[in-house]
């Protein structure tokens, strides 16, 4: 679902909490790499309770034909192109932090295409690839960064009252140079997604629906956190749960922003070690 990627996206964390405890700073190579930052949604991400950072993702994206069956059942693959860009805050205590741009320590770009394969009127299934770059200011360092998989959904049963489906993904990532041959990730994700209409709710006159989720993320290999020179901790998968109000029908606009639902999402390790809170902006299918 929201990539593993995203579950990958936990997997960078550690190298952009350099600035929080210089008592405890290890080499930033020691920790994932940054540059599986590019991963992240916006939002804020902790390791052992006291290591945290903040990630801004730009999201833009260029629809260029819907995914669907015309009318003699012919199937029509849906083609979108990406180009998110993303901002990793070093040091994120307060809203101050967030607002001094000078606080971002790295920045990655990685566009890629997106192609949804209806295989059916219940089945669609979502191959993607992204290949871009990232920068590490406070080390002067430059990272080739790439990222694809596979994600499906299938509609499991549709009513007035509730719509639901199963997802499923595979991913893969990974970056050069590599460090210390850590360079590559992957994971496979399960979970289930549901939507429901909210009575007589409705916002710029339009009916609202609950969009919410739960997935679970196993890790391939675990990753591991150096967060000084003699504690290492690792994950080895992440539950998700998300909630977002949507438009019936229609994306939500602010501006000349548009968004396939909003609201928030909880990630966790099944140990405790890795937290997140992020923004819910779109289905993982979708993202």
């Amino acid at each position: 679902m929201r990539l593993i990627l995203i579950l990958l996206t936990m997997i960078v964390l550690p190298a952009s909490l350099q600035a929080q405890d210089a008592a405890r700073e290890p080499d930033p190579k020691r920790a994932v790499h940054w540059a599986m930052g590019a991963f992240f949604g916006t939002g804020w991400y902790q390791v052992d309770k006291n290591r945290s950072v903040f990630v801004f993702r730009i999201p833009p994206r260029q629809t260029v034909t819907r995914a669907g069956f015309d009318e003699d059942g012919n199937r029509k693959l849906g083609w979108e192109i990406q180009y998110p860009l993303s901002f990793g805050l070093h040091n994120f205590d307060d809203i101050p932090d967030f607002i001094d741009f000078d606080n971002y320590g790295t920045v990655t770009f990685t566009p890629g295409v997106q192609v949804e394969i209806p295989v059916n009127p219940r089945w669609s299934l979502r191959p993607y690839a992204h290949i871009g770059g990232g920068y590490e200011i406070e080390t002067s360092e430059w990272a080739g960064i790439w990222y694809g998989g596979i994600k499906s959904r299938y509609l499991l049963g549709e009513g007035e009252k509730l719509r639901w489906s199963l997802l499923n993904a595979i991913y893969y990532a990974g970056y050069k140079p590599e460090y210390k041959q850590r360079g590559r990730y992957g994971s496979a994700m399960a979970g289930l997604e549901f939507s429901q209409p909210l009575g007589n709710l409705t916002l710029g006159g339009d009916p609202l629906r609950l969009n919410w989720h739960v997935t679970y993320n196993y890790l391939f290999d675990k990753l591991n956190f150096h967060l000084d020179e003699d504690t290492v901790e690792s994950i080895w998968d992440q539950w998700e749960i998300g909630v977002a109000l949507a438009k019936e029908g229609k994306p939500i606009k602010i501006g000349f922003m548009s968004f396939e639902h909003i609201g928030l999402s909880y990630k966790r390790s099944s140990n405790g070690v890795y937290r997140a809170i992020s923004f819910n902006l779109r289905s993982p299918f979708t993202y």
